[in-house]
C-alpha cells in the first residue's frame, strides 16, 4: 500500500475551495449596432451616414477598403464596481447567421464615449481604444470567448462599449433587438 501524500491532498482542497469561491455573472448587451465606416454610397447617401442600430442583425466586414464594425454596449452590474474584484471577463457572441466559408477572425477593441443605438453611424466619432482579445472561428459555429478583461476592469460598475472587427468577408450575428444579444461573462 502506498503512503498518502498529505501535501497533495491539502493542495487539492485549497484549489477546490478557491474554485468554489469564483462567482460568474452573465450580462447581455443592452444595445448594439452595425457601423459602416466606408465612403461607399448607399442609394443617394454616403453609407457612413446611415444608422443601422435598430436592425435585427449586426455585421462586421473588411473588404475592398471598406470597414464595417459591430459596436456593442453593456451596463456592468453596480455590484461589480471594484476593478480588483474582476478576475476575468469574456465577450461571447451568438452563432453567426452568416459567416465566410472556412475560418475567420474576430477581434475586440475598447470603444469610447456614450452613443445612442437609434442614431449611431460612421460619422458619430466613437473612438477606438486598445486592442483586447481575438478568436479564430469556423463558419457557422459559435465563436469561442474573447478576453476583454482589461476593458471590463476599466468600466467596473458602469457602461462598457466594445468594437468587434473581422478580417474579411461579412460575419452577421443576431442583434440585441432579437433577444439573442452578445453577452459578457464576468468572473469575480
Amino acid at each position: 500500500m502506498r503512503p498518502v501524500n498529505y501535501l497533495n491532498v491539502i493542495h487539492c482542497f485549497i484549489y477546490l475551495a478557491e474554485c468554489a469561491a469564483v462567482k460568474v455573472t452573465d450580462i447581455k448587451a443592452t444595445k448594439d449596432a452595425t457601423v459602416d465606416l466606408s465612403t461607399d454610397v448607399c442609394g443617394d447617401t454616403v453609407c457612413a451616414l446611415v444608422s443601422h442600430g435598430m436592425e435585427p442583425t449586426v455585421s462586421t466586414s473588411e473588404q475592398n477598403g471598406g470597414v464595417v464594425r459591430i459596436l456593442l454596449g453593456f451596463e456592468l452590474p453596480s455590484g461589480i464596481s471594484n476593478s480588483d474584484d474582476i478576475t476575468q471577463c469574456q465577450l461571447q457572441m451568438q452563432a453567426p447567421i452568416q459567416a465566410p466559408d472556412g475560418q475567420y477572425y474576430l477581434q475586440a477593441f475598447e470603444a469610447g464615449g456614450d452613443w445612442d443605438e437609434a442614431t449611431i453611424n460612421g460619422a458619430s466619432g466613437v473612438k477606438t481604444g486598445n486592442a483586447l482579445g481575438d478568436v479564430k472561428a469556423a463558419s457557422t459555429e459559435v465563436p469561442g470567448p474573447i478576453d476583454v478583461t482589461d476593458a471590463c476592469k476599466a468600466a467596473a460598475g458602469g457602461p462598457l462599449s466594445l468594437w468587434l472587427d473581422t478580417n474579411g468577408s461579412a460575419v452577421t450575428f443576431p442583434s440585441a433587438n432579437t433577444g439573442a444579444a452578445a453577452r459578457l461573462r464576468i468572473f469575480t
